[in-house]
């Protein structure tokens, strides 16, 4: 009897909560458990998971009734609403096709992607890239889970992110602001990105400096090596798990592109490119070069298995998303990136 270690594992993360502990961390036993799968390491997963769920919080109660009509636009980025979002895309995925649903919904969501930092869209990203390859009920029900994360922890930045300057990503993310130097350090980073507000005129300006004709994945690729270049200059001086951000938020928005209309696809990356702007703003302090490393690069085999065996849950996630941009680019930072992301996240 053929075994399905993926549906398995999201039957089972279904009965935890979205986020655990006073801090409010996302839950990413089932992005970890998806990403196993899709690096061809099905039998890892039930050990991860045994060592992951232990920390997390339990389901909330299910809510009475979903969102109505009139509703849903007054409880976007309301936490505890996320009750009566899961039930709102429970109730329409089950009465019309996954690919109406998202097509519908992930536009509407986009403007607030960078809330729970980009953990809705990417959550949702795992989900519809699992539910391609098999659509089984608990696969179904991660994608809602996602869509319900990702619409109660929306979280807009200031301006429309049009896609119509004239400079290359790599000019545009040095042309970013920088937060005031009295900006406190906060304690999350849905916290201190909030504080682009602060600068909201520039950094609109500096958003829109960004000109984009080519293919979208290329543009996705773009963002991802200078999220990882950002890494390379900066992770010595902390906020590693956010600079990671800047790596698989975009490459998230990759898994998501083929169930949108071609026509909201455009603005699909104007709002990657805001939400990873957002978050080079924030922790992107050095901008200039890349430091260079005489280290050998680890194997495709040999990476997987560090990452493996460290454990962690965001050096397997960086890991995956790594691999797969290098796989189209050869761009080594990535892989640099993740080597050195596994290494830290280790200790």
């Amino acid at each position: 009897m053929e075994t399905d270690p993926l549906s398995d594992a999201l039957h089972g993360f279904s009965a935890t909560g979205p986020e655990y502990s006073t801090d409010g961390l996302s839950n990413h036993g089932p992005m970890v458990v998806e990403v196993l799968d899709q690096l061809g390491r099905p039998d890892a997963i039930e050990n991860w998971m045994a060592g992951y769920r232990s920390r997390l919080d339990p389901a909330p109660p299910p809510a009475q009734k979903p969102l109505g009509e009139g509703e849903w636009p007054h409880a976007l980025g309301e936490n505890a609403t996320y009750p009566e979002w899961l039930m709102l895309f429970e109730t329409e995925m089950a009465d019309r096709p996954v690919a109406a649903v998202v097509g519908e919904w992930v536009p509407r969501l986009l403007p607030g992607a960078v809330g729970a930092a980009t953990h809705g869209l990417i959550r949702t990203a795992h989900g519809l890239r699992a539910l391609h390859k098999s659509d089984t009920p608990p696969r179904r029900l991660e994608v809602a889970t996602g869509l319900a994360y990702w619409a109660s922890q929306y979280q807009e930045l200031p301006g429309p992110p049009l896609l119509i300057g004239h400079q290359d990503v790599p000019a545009a993310l040095a042309d970013l602001p920088y937060l005031p130097e009295e900006t406190p350090e906060e304690g999350n980073i849905s916290a201190r990105v909030a504080h682009v507000a602060d600068i909201s005129d520039e950094f609109e300006q500096a958003v829109a400096s960004l000109g984009h004709s080519g293919d979208a994945v290329s543009l996705i690729d773009a963002l991802a090596l200078g999220g990882a270049r950002a890494y390379l200059r900066n992770a010595d001086g902390g906020h590693v798990v956010a600079l990671i951000h800047s790596i698989t938020a975009p490459l998230a928005l990759e898994l998501v592109l083929p169930w949108l209309a071609p026509e909201d696809r455009d603005a699909a990356l104007g709002y990657a490119w805001q939400a990873v702007a957002s978050i080079h703003v924030a922790y992107d302090i050095h901008r200039q070069g890349v430091p260079e490393s005489d280290d050998a690069l680890p194997s495709r085999e040999a990476l997987i298995e560090l990452a493996l065996e460290s454990g962690d849950a965001h050096a397997l996630k960086v890991t995956e998303a790594a691999l797969r941009s290098f796989d189209r680019t050869g761009a080594s930072d990535l892989l640099r990136v993740a080597a050195d992301a596994v290494r830290r996240l280790s200790d």
